[in-house]
């Protein structure tokens, strides 16, 4: 019987490894995009001021990658997102709002189920 390190070398040098680590996706310019199936969510505490948003995981045709959109988005997009239904997201910039605020916006748009993630109904 092979060991585990010898089932993963095989598995890896077969290519039947799956990267579960994301990378992250920082939004640097109006355009930027992703494109994949939803994985999840995950609520993160402010670093900079009060407050928490969202962290998204999505798998896409470059690997798993997180990011975040911001409390606005997460607000009006982010509790839609169902597992395993591809999404495409495009950063259309940030737009100022009172004083020196600004927010990020996005478009979002919802192609259908992915198949390669079992999807959930809504609020699951």
């Amino acid at each position: 019987m092979k060991s585990y390190k010898e089932m993963y070398a095989d598995s890896k040098k077969g290519g039947a490894v799956r990267q579960l680590t994301p990378a992250y996706k920082e939004w640097k310019k109006a355009g930027d995009q992703v494109v994949g199936a939803f994985i999840s969510k995950n609520l993160i505490s402010s670093s900079v001021g009060e407050g928490s948003y969202n962290q998204y995981v999505f798998e896409t045709d470059d690997g798993v990658v997180k990011f975040h959109m911001g409390h606005a988005t997460d607000t009006e997009v982010g509790e839609q997102f169902v597992k395993g239904m591809i999404y495409a997201i495009e950063y259309l910039g940030q737009e100022k709002i009172s004083g020196l605020r600004s927010v990020n916006k996005f478009n979002v748009e919802e192609l259908g189920p992915s198949g390669a993630i079992p999807s959930e109904p809504p609020g699951e």
